[in-house]
């Protein structure tokens, strides 16, 4: 043992050294990487081949409303009404913002509106009939199988009308 030389010594305790702190940075990575995975999974547990219907909670984009009168308030702009009996007032809500009016009359004519611009009638596939200026604005008059539908833009808002006979004086009455 007397001959072993110093240098061999010496290199064998820092070789010692170095290889007990590799081993605790490698141990505290490991450490960390098993808290980091258990609090994903805490935050985000995996998901049972079933859903959990008490964990969804979905507003109704549909408000009904009393009133044409709640209906303007709700909506922060006036809406106008056509002289029928009416079955519902109702405020549709996108994004918990009440976005636009539909009123439904017991004579099965529907009329909608909102801000901006586009056919909002909710009928697709119907064909053009003729446009038709009433009240100064251009009035697309349509149709879909039996229903006669109409829309028109003016003053930043879109309308849609849709019902059967007397279309065009109906439309002309929500026109101001």
């Amino acid at each position: 043992m007397g001959d072993i030389r110093d240098d061999y010594v010496k290199g064998a305790r820092e070789n010692r050294k170095g290889n007990h702190t590799r081993k605790w940075v490698v141990w505290g990575a490991a450490a960390c990487a098993c808290l980091i995975l258990g609090g994903a999974l805490l935050l985000h547990p995996p998901r049972g081949d079933a859903p959990n219907p008490d964990r969804v909670q979905i507003a109704s984009p549909i408000l009904e409303v009393e009133s044409v009168e709640e209906m303007e308030r709700t909506l922060d702009f006036p809406v106008p009404v056509l002289d029928k009996a009416v079955d519902a007032y109702i405020v549709l809500v996108i994004d918990g913002y009440p976005e636009s009016a539909r009123i439904q009359y017991a004579d099965q004519t529907t009329f909608n509106m909102k801000y901006g611009s586009g056919d909002i009638s909710g009928i697709y596939g119907g064909t053009l009939e003729k446009e038709e200026e009433i009240g100064g604005v251009t009035v697309s008059l349509c149709r879909y199988e039996e229903i006669r539908y109409a829309t028109w833009e003016k003053d930043g808002f879109t309308y849609s009308l849709s019902g059967g006979e007397g279309l065009e004086e109906d439309v002309a009455s929500l026109i101001p």
